[in-house]
Order: C-alpha cells, then structure tokens, then sequence
C-alpha cells in the first residue's frame, strides 16, 4: 500500500496495488484503511486467510474499484474471542466510513459492520460468504444501498443480512436472493426504512423478510418473490406499505404467509399485492406462547389478495382491536376474508371467487357496512356481516 503525495491531510489518497492483477492478502497481518484516507483497490485480493480489509478510523472511503476481496473459503481457525475473524470487511465503531463498488466472496461474514454511524455501504456484491452477507450490529443513521447479497449462508442456514439493535438505517434498492435462511433477519431494528429491494428464492428456508421486535420501521415498494413466507413483522408502530409479493410454487407443509402480524400494537399493513401464497395472504396473530407480545390495534386496508390455497386475509383469535377495510380478496382455496376475533372491525371490503365463504367471521365482530362478497363457493356468501 502506497501513499498519494502532495494532498492535505483530509484528503490523502491511497492506493492497494501490486504488480499483477492480484495479491494475495498476506498472513498474518489484515490490510488496514486508516487516517481519514480513501483508499483504493488497485487490483484482487485473493486467497485472505483471516481478515481481508480492516476499517481503522472514522471517515475513511473504501473504494473497491470494481475488485473483489476474496478469501480461502475455510474458517479461520484459533480466532481470539475477542477478535472478529475471516471477516471480507471490517468496521467497529466508526463514523462516516463509505465502502463501495466491489465484490467480496468466501469469508465467514462478507461485511461485519459493529457500532457504526453515519456510514454508507453501496454497490456491492457479498456473496459465497460461509455464514451471512453483510452483518450489521448496534449502528446507526447508515445506508445501505444498491448491494447484492446471493448464495450465503447456504451449508449453515445463515441469512442474507443480518441487523440487530440498530436504528436510523437506510436499506433500499438492494437485491437479497439465494440465500440459505432469511432474505433480511432484522431483530432489534426501529426507525428505519427498508424500501424498493427484491427478495427472493428463499425456497427451503423462511422468509424474504423477518422483523422481530422492531418499532416505527416502514417496508416500502419491496418486491418479493418464491420465498417461503413474504413479510413478517413484530413490534409497535410499524407500516407495510405498497409491496408487491409472490409466493413460491412449492412450500413445505404450514409456510407461506405473504404478510404477517405476529405482535406488537398500531402496525399498519396497506395498498399491497399478495399473490398465491399458500397459507393465508395477509394475517394478523400472536404467539404470546412463545414469548411474544400481543397482536393489538392492527389495521389492514386497501389490499389486494389474489389466489392463495387457504385464506385470503386471516384475522387469528388471538388478535385484537384489528381492522380490516377497503380490501379485495379473490380466488382463495378457503374463504376470502376468514376472522377469528370477535375484537374485530369490517367495512368495505369485497371478496370474489373464493372456494368457501366470501367472508366467515365469528359472531360479535363489528360490522363497518359496505362489505361485498359474490361468486363464492358457499352460496351464503358471508356470515355475521352483511354483504351486498
């Protein structure tokens, strides 16, 4: 690694360069990008043993210059416990750190990003990577955006990224597929936006996206597709807004949701398209059994859910104060609107071509009016709500 001469301080330039195409990352030393410097990859890094580039001050720009870091693709072995090991990129507790435009392959974690502020994380490829992507933990106000997360994870059911206990993040526009477990496993996550990604292919594992937990996060304009489940969210105050999601043309017995509700108060899921999931197509429950938090106060309108095997939109009995409004549901193996709850509102929606009932909803629940149902299996066409 060489220094640029002549710059100030602040702006100093760096290159990591070799004679050939490639280097080979030395052992047992891990290249460092440090002292307020872009730094730029002038060529491959190959064959890293242990750690590929290690962040080493605030405001540093990582410039990858279209050059992979690649690594041995075998765990790093006798690793200290106090020290990440076989990490592609490393950042702990920086401010303003950019890395950019490049690929990193075949290291325990393709990105490990630890207490970070105010830092961005663009143009990447993360893929091959033993256990996940990108793995980000304890950070805030960052960027994550146009990055491609592929074939992660897969011999150790690990996730395509991983977040916890983070907020202020920016996740939009990547793409997250093929990966062994979860497209986004977000624990812990609150005041974030997660918009305009596309997920899928994650066929033999769980979700395209997992929230637990999480509070005030808005899912935008996300397309989703052959993902066991779509979108599942815990936590308070969050909106599932405008996605566009596809289930898979397999699944095991009990997946497929396209949209969840599984705890928390005041989520708002709305103006979806949810085709051919095989369980229900938008759901509002609780598993307070396992530890969870009640389901309380969720409001699910202007939907649009077309052909999943059972249900169309699945209020449980273990949700309350839920709404349902200005939905449309056509084409569910069992009924179009199935509600469990009595704690339950009713207004507008309109179920077609349905297998069962167009809605099916238990006595006490709370009759909005305008509700529509035709063309229904059961000749009924609703029960303990009127439909025109």
């Amino acid at each position: 690694m060489e220094h640029g001469g002549g710059a100030a301080p602040a702006d100093r330039r760096r290159s990591v360069d070799s004679a050939g195409d490639h280097r080979h990352c030395g052992e047992p030393s891990d290249l460092w990008a440090d002292d307020h410097e872009h730094t730029t990859l002038d060529s491959d890094l190959v064959d890293c043993p242990n750690n590929g580039i290690v962040i080493g001050a605030d405001n540093v720009t990582l410039d990858l210059n279209g050059h992979v870091i690649d690594g041995d693709g075998t765990e790093f072995a006798g690793c200290p416990a106090d020290e990440p090991c076989d990490m592609g990129v490393v950042d702990l507790d920086h401010h303003g750190v950019t890395i950019k435009g490049g690929t990193i392959r075949e290291f325990g974690f393709g990105t490990l990003v630890v207490g970070a502020s105010d830092s961005r994380f663009t143009r990447l490829v993360l893929s091959n990577n033993l256990f996940s992507g990108l793995l980000v933990f304890g950070s805030s106000r960052s960027e994550i955006d146009r990055v491609t997360v592929s074939a992660n994870g897969l011999t150790t059911d690990f996730s395509g990224v991983a977040v916890f206990d983070s907020d202020e993040l920016t996740i939009t526009r990547n793409a997250v597929f093929e990966n062994g477990d979860i497209g986004f496993f977000i624990v812990g996550l609150d005041d974030s936006r997660i918009e305009e990604n596309s997920i899928g292919g994650n066929l033999e594992r769980e979700s395209g996206i997992l929230l637990d937990h999480g509070n005030r996060n808005i899912f935008r304009n996300n397309r989703l597709s052959g993902n066991q489940d779509g979108i599942v969210v815990s936590g308070d105050g969050n909106i599932v807004v405008g996605n566009w999601l596809t289930g898979p043309l397999e699944c095991p017995e009990e997946c497929g949701f396209g949209i969840a509700v599984q705890g928390g108060t005041g989520n708002v899921v709305e103006g979806n398209v949810v085709l051919r999931f095989h369980q229900a197509g938008i759901a509002a429950a609780a598993f307070e059994q396992f530890g969870g938090p009640p389901t309380v106060g969720t409001t699910i309108r202007r939907n649009v859910v077309r052909g999943p095997a059972v249900d169309g939109l699945l209020v449980e009995a273990t949700a309350s104060d839920t709404v349902l409004e200005h939905n449309i549901a056509v084409g569910a193996g069992d009924d179009g609107i199935d509600v469990d709850s009595a704690a339950t509102t009713v207004t507008g929606n309109l179920a077609v071509h349905n297998g069962d009932l167009g809605i099916e909803a238990v006595p006490g629940v709370i009759d909005g009016g305008g509700n529509r149902a035709r063309a229904n299996g059961n000749p009924a066409q609703c029960t303990n709500v009127s439909c025109s």
